[in-house]
């Protein structure tokens, strides 16, 4: 103890503890008041029973002897709070990770980054600078096996004891986590510095027992974070080449079942994730039922999902399986838009057998359903892949028969989802892979302006009592529904009233849909139809070549097609396909089941009226 305290405890003016915490605090010392912060001891004057402190906020402040030793918290000279007071520009010079690893010493080897973001702004680094300065130290760190920097801000940054094994540590770590996200957290961990692990296989196996045993108890009640951690551990098993315990829980375990809530889950995981989880679907379902499985995902999950779904079936030499499905399900107009732009894009590889011309009358159909139903774009993606795509297009009709051409042709020029700007750019594809094609942009312009729509009395009728119900009935209603919605409070948060609006847009585009298709619309009862061709309003018997059965359909107006009565549209493939034609002449009719056409020949035609 310094002499003149001795003397002072000696006169009992000042008491022996008070004295000992008056030694540490001698000048030069850097302390910490609760209220005033940091400070360093100026000078003693030990005869006026006090000490001067020069605190960051307050130079030159007195304080009682009595007073200072109860209030002043004395710092280590290697603190990094006292080298900010004592000697800042030391501080400032450090490297990142060497200033952080100083401020976890500081702090018991444990600091939240916000707690560091205080001990170093704005003396240090700059308040306005600290996130550039972080991120960079984050990079920095990761050379530092020692310390662990947290995935989230609100994690502590720690630093590991050297004295303790790194794998150990982590280890320790994630077994003691109490919820999924804390075993999820440090089995990421884990993974990151796994070539910390001496033996990792080894090391692990008590990781891989409890990850399998959480997931046993938990998947029911958290079905998304149980199946993420055992993707995760099977990852990490991999990664470490170990063997899992026979009885550990798998993934195909989980998959069966939960096997209704999976796709709701599937668009959460990661890439890598989703192909693990879709390569367990035959074991979950064996004896060939994976097929089906994975074949009904296609159509419920998103793009990353089609991709892997797709690679799976090709994996198992199912790419037979795939065409069939895809061959129907754009016959059926049934494909998702994900699907759709999946085609696309693997025009030349799995998608190869589809990418017909078909499947651009599956696009401008689910394009134009969207634009029907109105709201937010679903297909905006797949707008903009058909609509920039520079060689798509081109080459959907490459090996088209000009008839189809036409057909796909005339719809681009009639659909409401492009302006005309797009229109021409598309035809402008068109023509430059089928150059013969360029008059069709003139034909079809005339076509659109002078073509009227061939209608029975009875469907016109029809369709003018559903327009009216739209405009008289249903809109008005719309209207109150709306009206209604707004006094429920903020619009921002108001579901009914969204609710309503949407609706709302999909009236005003029926109505417009309708009255444009009624103001092209010419009715007729089908009389005067001479029957001696094939023509709207006739009734033809055909035959499958060569010695196929028969069948006997009717060809009335647009609107009247009722397959199940044998009635067709004279708009449809197959109608136009024999309009024009008589008795004995032959034809090429789209198959109904299959890919490509079938030939027959017309053996009667007679007036549906006579």
């Amino acid at each position: 103890m310094h002499p003149e305290l001795q003397k002072l405890v000696s006169a009992a003016k000042l008491s022996p503890s008070d004295a000992a915490k008056i030694d540490a605090l001698q000048p030069g010392a850097v302390c910490q008041h609760k209220s005033w912060g940091l400070g360093k001891i100026a000078e003693w004057d030990l005869l006026g029973d006090r000490v001067i402190i020069d605190f960051e906020t307050k130079a030159g402040h007195p304080m009682k002897l009595s007073f200072a030793a109860e209030s002043l918290v004395p710092l280590p000279a290697e603190h990094i709070l006292a080298m900010r007071v004592a000697d800042p520009d030391s501080l400032k010079a450090m490297s990142r990770d060497k200033l952080v690893e100083l401020a976890l010493k500081s702090s018991g080897n444990t600091l939240s980054i916000d707690d560091l973001e205080k001990l170093l702004t704005p003396k240090i680094v700059s308040s306005s600078d600290f996130k550039k300065w972080w991120e960079a130290a984050k990079k920095d760190l990761k050379s530092c096996r020692h310390i662990v920097v947290p995935a989230r801000r609100s994690d502590p940054i720690t630093m590991r004891t050297l004295d303790e094994k790194p794998g150990a540590i982590m280890v320790k770590d994630l077994l003691g986590a109490r919820d999924l996200k804390g075993k999820l957290n440090a089995l990421a961990a884990v993974m990151k510095d796994l070539d910390l692990f001496e033996n990792a296989a080894d090391e692990l196996s008590q990781v891989f027992s409890d990850i399998s045993e959480t997931v046993k108890k938990s998947w029911r009640l958290n079905l998304k974070d149980s199946l993420q951690l055992l993707l995760h551990r099977d990852e990490l098993a991999e990664a470490a080449k170990a063997t899992l315990a026979g009885d550990s829980l798998g993934v195909h375990d989980i998959v069966r079942e939960a096997r209704p809530q999976i796709s709701e889950v599937v668009n959460s995981l990661s890439v890598s994730s989703l192909g693990r989880l879709y390569r367990s679907f035959p074991k979950a379902f064996p004896d060939g039922a994976w097929i089906k499985e994975a074949l009904a995902h296609l159509t419920r999950t998103g793009g990353r999902a089609v991709s892997e779904i797709t690679a799976v079936l090709d994996e198992n030499d199912q790419l037979d399986v795939l065409a069939e499905f895809l061959r129907k399900a754009v016959r059926n107009r049934t494909l998702s838009t994900d699907l759709l732009i999946w085609i696309c894009k693997e025009r030349k590889g799995l998608a190869a057998s589809v990418f017909d011309m078909d499947l651009g009358n599956a696009i401008l159909g689910a394009l134009e359903d969207d634009h029907v139903a109105g709201g937010p774009k679903r297909t905006g993606r797949l707008s903009d892949a058909f609509a920039e795509d520079r060689t798509l297009l081109g080459e959907m009709v490459a090996d088209a028969d000009d008839e189809e051409l036409r057909l796909l042709a005339r719809r681009i020029l009639a659909t409401p989802v492009f302006d005309e700007l797009t229109k021409r750019s598309l035809m402008g594809k068109i023509i430059k892979a089928r150059p013969e094609m360029e008059r069709l942009m003139e034909e079809n312009e005339a076509a659109r302006k002078d073509e009227a729509l061939i209608v029975s009395w009875e469907s016109l009728e029809a369709k003018k009592k559903e327009l009216d119900d739209i405009i008289n009935v249903k809109i008005p209603q719309n209207k109150r529904d709306i009206q209604i919605a707004r006094e429920y409070g903020d619009l921002r948060e108001n579901f009914e009233y969204k609710s309503a609006k949407q609706q709302q847009a999909v009236l005003l585009r029926l109505q417009n849909k309708y009255e444009r298709e009624l103001r092209h619309a010419q009715g007729t009862d089908f009389t005067g139809v001479a029957g001696d061709r094939v023509a709207v309003g006739t009734i033809v018997t055909i035959q499958d070549l060569p010695d196929g059965p028969s069948e006997t359909f009717t060809i009335l107006g647009a609107w009247d097609s009722e397959p199940e009565k044998g009635i067709v549209s004279y708009l449809s493939e197959s109608a136009r396909a024999l309009i024009g034609k008589t008795t004995g002449d032959e034809a090429e009719l789209p198959a109904d089941t299959t890919q490509g056409s079938r030939k027959v020949k017309i053996l009667s035609v007679r007036a549906f009226k006579s």
